[in-house]
């Protein structure tokens, strides 16, 4: 479907012309305005399940489970926001002996926000996802590039979200939905004329290398350079040390074919590659993963291009000098259906030829057997920046090989001790972002409230009248959110007129 440029900057207009409003609602008016899209979503019926199975392929319980975590995504922003987390109000009241002023700071939204819906979570990732809700919770427009992988899917969720914003009288602006993927006449994408558009101020993405990096190159050759918050995804390397291969080689083995080939290997957290030390144990892990994959059915990936996209790569990395085949599903595949592998090759190998160090999407590993420990510290310091690292490991193997563990330290942003990547948990600790090319931004998260953070800018006023400061920054704490006064964490009201 093509877009005339006419429609897309009616788009973003209307977007600018809404975070007008948006910027004199409080942290409460736009919570409320959460929960009640929480309240749509979870209202939908088995339309939205069916329609998302259909297009995705996904099954109906994880879809299922998708849509209860969606809800649940809303619903702790709208809590977060509610109690002024990321206002982050903070209030230095004047101060007579040493001639202070009054300055109050707070944080307010960037401005409209481009959201792209991601392939992978129709739900929680995607035009109601969590970039949706944080954009909204900072209160920020957002204009929502629907994926094209699940197009009925996201009207229905569009359709959720926007009913809110008429019931709430607010301005059309808040939300709009954008399903065209190609400007009329011109050849141009959609997504990277809005990148471009001097409305949007912001671009949350998650997807691939090649689309996040092209918004970000787009985002800074404009003349108002703007921030994107990209989640490009990783290989996620699992770190197996001795002490703990040896007292659970077979357990670990079938605790990573799991989570290799968990939703056909469709996580951006998807163990990818996993390296030991060569061993006794390091064989028995191997002959149980060869074991266990052989008996991993093959089932339908996400859409055409995916697929594709899995077997180009999956080749690709498999035809490379010195890697074997080590393990396969025995389970033809068909029909776009996703058949698991994991090839093995050297740290050695691994370190000269950085093809090797590149993500394949799909339920696909790399097994990397290194001749010793300083070939996996060589390897540790060669990864690139990973949505997450995994270490398993004993006490005693945390000790030994302190070296090795500070330097994963530099290279994720989450770091796991035993346990798997896949599953990622929407709370305030979760960090869902790395450093480059994890992540544009390691500094933020995409998962948990703290999400919103991404979507803020702090204002500071100096000596303003108390009748024309903002409800979050006035003597009186109405909103009851937590402030810092000079200096002290505190709900309390200020003594009007205040001097100290």
């Amino acid at each position: 479907m093509m877009l005339s440029q006419s429609v897309l900057d009616a788009y973003a207009v209307s977007a600018g012309s809404a975070f007008q409003f948006l910027k004199t609602t409080t942290v409460k008016e736009r919570a409320v305005f959460m929960q009640a899209v929480a309240d749509q979503i979870e209202a939908l019926g088995p339309e939205l399940l069916d329609a998302a199975h259909r297009e995705t392929a996904l099954p109906l319980p994880r879809l299922t489970g998708e849509k209860a975590r969606t809800v649940g995504q809303w619903r702790a922003y709208a809590d977060a926001v509610a109690k002024g987390l990321y206002v982050e109000a903070r209030i230095d009241t004047a101060h007579k002996e040493k001639a202070k002023n009054d300055i109050r700071k707070y944080s307010i939204g960037l401005g409209p926000v481009l959201v792209f819906g991601a392939g992978n979570f129709p739900f929680a990732f995607s035009t109601a996802g969590g970039d949706t809700a944080s954009a909204i919770g900072a209160g920020c427009p957002v204009l929502v590039k629907a994926h094209p992988g699940h197009p009925e899917t996201s009207r229905i969720m569009a359709a959720a979200i926007t009913a809110v914003v008429e019931a709430s009288g607010w301005p059309p602006g808040v939300f709009s939905h954008i399903d065209g993927d190609e400007v009329a006449g011109t050849g141009e994408r959609t997504g990277a004329y809005l990148t471009a558009h001097p409305q949007v101020k912001a671009v949350g993405f998650t997807g691939s290398y090649q689309g996040g990096k092209a918004l970000l190159d787009i985002a800074g050759r404009r003349e108002e350079p703007i921030p994107v918050f990209a989640e490009m995804g990783s290989i996620n390397p699992v770190f197996v040390f001795p002490q703990a291969l040896e007292q659970g080689a077979e357990a670990l083995a079938k605790e990573y074919i799991a989570s290799l080939t968990l939703g056909t290997g469709q996580f951006c957290t998807n163990p990818g590659m996993v390296i030991g030390v060569k061993s006794a144990a390091l064989d028995r892990f191997k002959q149980t993963l060869r074991t266990g994959i052989r008996d991993i059915l093959p089932s339908v990936m996400l859409n055409e291009h995916i697929y594709t996209n899995f077997e180009k790569r999956k080749t690709l990395l498999s035809e490379q000098p010195e890697i074997h085949i080590w393990a396969e599903s025995a389970i033809p595949a068909t029909g776009g259906q996703g058949r698991a592998r994991v090839v093995e090759t050297t740290a050695a190998s691994f370190l000269t030829n950085p093809i090797l160090g590149e993500e394949v999407f799909g339920p696909f590993g790399i097994l990397i057997e290194a001749g010793s420990w300083d070939e996996v510290a060589a390897v540790a310091a060669q990864l690139k920046g990973q949505l997450t690292v995994t270490l398993v490991a004993t006490a005693a193997d945390m000790d030994a090989y302190k070296m090795i563990i500070e330097r994963v330290k530099d290279k994720a942003g989450r770091l796991l001790f035993n346990g798997m990547p896949t599953g990622v948990e929407v709370v305030y600790a979760m960090q869902h972002g790395g450093p480059f090319p994890a992540s544009t931004d390691a500094r933020f998260t995409s998962v948990g409230p703290d999400a919103v953070k991404r979507f803020v800018r702090p204002v500071a006023f100096q000596n303003w009248p108390e009748a024309y400061l903002p409800e979050e920054l006035k003597d009186e704490n109405g909103l009851q959110i937590l402030r810092i006064v000079n200096g002290q964490l505190t709900m309390e009201d200020i003594s009007s007129g205040v001097c100290i």
